[in-house]
């Protein structure tokens, strides 16, 4: 079972385990635990929306290069699948793969969160060149 597989059968215990808890709630708690969540949507910080995805990515800290997969992305940023995340603030420079290694996007980011699972990154420097490239990927994905 890959990394993926096992995040993706926790994510299932811990949403099981949350709705139970939800269905023991009366319904003025289940209201209140409503009206938490929908603020807590409401303070989204994202600028763009961003789209499911798995692309190859190796990027560049301290002189290290780390290979791993992007599995989601914007025109504003991305989540980095990381054993080992970074720290937020950290910044550093990655390639996005692009049929394989034949093609790349090169791009400076900086860790905007991070989780035992992986870290958001928002994109820094991004040239209208970039966005381009960025949007075309993002087309493919959703096409």
């Amino acid at each position: 079972m890959n990394f993926s597989e096992i995040k993706f059968q926790k994510y299932n215990i811990y949403i099981t385990k949350l709705f139970n808890l939800i269905l023991t709630l009366n319904s003025e708690e289940q209201r209140f635990l409503l009206k938490k969540i929908e603020k807590l949507i409401l303070k989204e910080k994202r600028v763009s929306a961003r789209k499911a995805c798995r692309i190859p990515v190796r990027y560049i800290y301290n002189e290290r290069i780390f290979n791993s997969f992007i599995v989601n992305i914007g025109l504003n940023g991305c989540y980095i699948e990381a054993q080992k995340p970074l720290s937020v603030g950290e910044k550093f420079l990655m390639d996005i793969q692009l049929n394989g290694d034949a093609e790349s996007i090169r791009i400076n980011g900086e860790v905007a969160h991070a989780s035992r699972v992986g870290m958001g990154i928002e994109f820094e420097k991004v040239s209208i060149n970039l966005l381009e490239k960025l949007g075309n990927l993002i087309y493919k994905i959703i096409g």
